[in-house]
Parts: structure tokens; sequence; C-alpha cells
């Protein structure tokens, strides 16, 4: 796969995990069940696509190497806005954590099997 089309990959999973299913949710989503899908979004799909972006950034790391940092920069962003709370900061840089190690265990396997 071509460098143009896995940053096109990277970026549209990373907008549509980070953004637009937070938005929809947020704009969807009774009361009542605002809490458990944010709750879903925060320990299920963000921590998946943390591990996923990492993985496909991994198989090169010198050009994929600001992936982390979209991941956490674009959670930031839309959370700090969405909720009122201190925790975007914190949730933000566990996902920063976790794309690092995926992104450096990734380019580890890639290049141990070189």
């Amino acid at each position: 796969m071509g460098k143009i089309k896995r940053s096109i990959i990277i970026v549209a999973i990373i907008l549509t995990a980070m953004l637009i299913i937070p938005l929809i949710t947020v704009n969807t989503v009774k009361a009542d069940a605002g809490m458990l899908v944010t709750m879903m979004l925060f320990f299920v799909v963000h921590p998946i696509v943390s591990i996923v972006t990492g993985v496909l950034a991994g198989k090169d790391i010198k050009f994929f190497g600001f992936t982390p940092i979209l991941v956490a920069g674009l959670f930031w962003a839309f959370s700090s806005f969405t909720y009122v709370t201190a925790f975007p900061i914190v949730y933000s840089a566990v996902y920063l954590v976790i794309c690092t190690i995926s992104m450096l265990l990734t380019w580890l396997a890639t290049r141990k099997a070189k």
C-alpha cells in the first residue's frame, strides 16, 4: 500500500472515530443513554482506533510519526469543547501512549521480519 493511500486511510479513521462519531452521538443520543455511549467511546472505540492507527503508522515510522500526536490532539480538541471536564487531557495522554506503543511494536516487528 502506498504512502499516500495509507495516510488517507489513517486520517480518515482518526477523523471518523475522534470527531464524526462523537459529534453524531452527542447530537442524537438521548441524555439517558449518553453516559453509556460516552464510556463506550472512551474505553472501547478510541483505544481500538489508537491501536489500529498505530499499527498502520508503524509500518513506515519516518513518514507516519505524526499519527500519535494527531490522534491525541484531535481527541483533546473535540472533547474540550464537548465535555466540560478536565478529563480530556488525561484520556488524550492515554491515547497518545497507546498509539505510540502500538506504532513502536509494529515497527520493531517489521524490522525483525526483515
